[in-house]
C-alpha cells in the first residue's frame, strides 16, 4: 500500500499518551512508538515519528495481525511505509 502524507494523520495529546494514528481513516492499532529530533545533519534537522501498528482491516484469515511499520518525517512531508 502506497501512501501519501494526505493518507496519515496522528495525534499526540501529552507526552504520556499513545498516539492516534489513521491511516486513511482507519485508525491503527499502536504497538510501539518513538519520537526522534534530529537536530544536525547534512540538511536541516528534523522530526520522526515512528510507529509499530497493525490494521484491524488487514488481519489474515485466523485474526493475526499484520504488522507494519510507519515512519513520518514531519519536516520533509515524508512518509516510509512497511
Amino acid at each position: 500500500m502506497g501512501l501519501k502524507m494526505s493518507d496519515v494523520c496522528y495525534q499526540i495529546s501529552n507526552d504520556n499518551a499513545v498516539p492516534e494514528i489513521y491511516i486513511k481513516g482507519e485508525r491503527a492499532v499502536v504497538v510501539s512508538c518513538t519520537t526522534q529530533y534530529i537536530t544536525m545533519s547534512e540538511l536541516a534537522g528534523t522530526k520522526l515519528l515512528i510507529a509499530a501498528i497493525y490494521l484491524k482491516s488487514e488481519q489474515k484469515p485466523r485474526k493475526v495481525p499484520i504488522l507494519h511499520h510507519i515512519s513520518i518525517n514531519e519536516i520533509f512531508q515524508e512518509i516510509l511505509y512497511q
